[in-house]
């Protein structure tokens, strides 16, 4: 296990053991398309396995009355302002007589080289606040921003030959400088998934860079990935198995 502030969790932990802490909770997740990539890794680790968790996709959270893995779509996709309101709106209709655990992610579209950092993470910041103090039943987990894999072939040599930017690398900066903020500024108050950390790590524990005027920033691993942004299926098991270890040791 390679620890920080974050942690990327390897085979040494026993998955069976994570998802049965897992399955007897109420755990709420908002996504849109690489989160059915992470949901879709759930549910080969529970193929895998004789524990039961039972998943379902459900917006009306007012009626999840047992205990399950609940993921919803949240927002709409190039619009993260959209998603927090949406989130803050859906946990408001979780029941308030038991515990349980929310969360979002943001996609990789929705930050991006013209993305106000500051304003952006001002609102998110204060919404996560209100959202924790008026909902003191449910944990609210942050999760970063992942990123994408950076272009590459003959038209990215040509622009690194011309000192031009690759595809996805702004974004991918602006992406890291809002996920910094989150762990710097949140990390006190909040547990931290640092879905952009497992997809940026191989797994020899080495991390996916680029450098970009002399600095060197993360993005996604061409191994977890075959367009660039989704998951394939080896990187939706890696985010899943990670996710629910992280989910499970938050849970002790």
């Amino acid at each position: 296990m390679i620890e920080d502030f974050y942690k990327v969790y390897t085979s040494e932990e026993d998955i069976r053991t994570q998802l049965k802490k897992v399955s007897e909770s109420s755990i709420f997740f908002g996504h849109q398309s690489v989160g059915y990539n992470i949901v879709a890794g759930i549910e080969q680790l529970v193929n895998e396995t004789d524990i039961h968790l039972e998943i379902a996709e459900s917006r009306s959270l007012s009626d999840v009355v047992y205990s399950s893995f609940t993921h919803f779509r949240v927002g709409e996709n190039l619009d993260p302002i959209a998603k927090i309101d949406d989130f803050e709106m859906l946990v408001g209709e979780i029941q308030r007589d038991k515990p349980a655990i929310a969360f979002f992610k943001f996609c990789y579209v929705d930050i991006t080289e013209t993305t106000d950092i500051n304003i952006l993470f001002d609102y998110y910041k204060e919404k996560m606040y209100f959202i924790k103090d008026n909902h003191p039943n449910v944990r609210i987990v942050l999760m970063t921003a992942p990123y994408i894999a950076l272009q590459r072939g003959a038209k990215a040599i040509a622009k690194r030959m011309m000192f031009m930017p690759l595809y996805g690398e702004l974004g991918n900066i602006n992406k890291y400088i809002f996920n910094e903020k989150m762990i710097k500024e949140l990390g006190n108050d909040f547990p931290i998934f640092d879905l952009a950390r497992v997809e940026s790590t191989l797994p020899d524990g080495s991390l996916t860079t680029h450098k970009y005027k002399g600095e060197s920033y993360p993005a996604l691993s061409y191994v977890y990935t075959d367009d660039m942004g989704h998951l394939n299926t080896y990187g939706s098991k890696v985010a899943a198995y990670n996710l629910i270890t992280f989910l499970a040791h938050e849970l002790e």
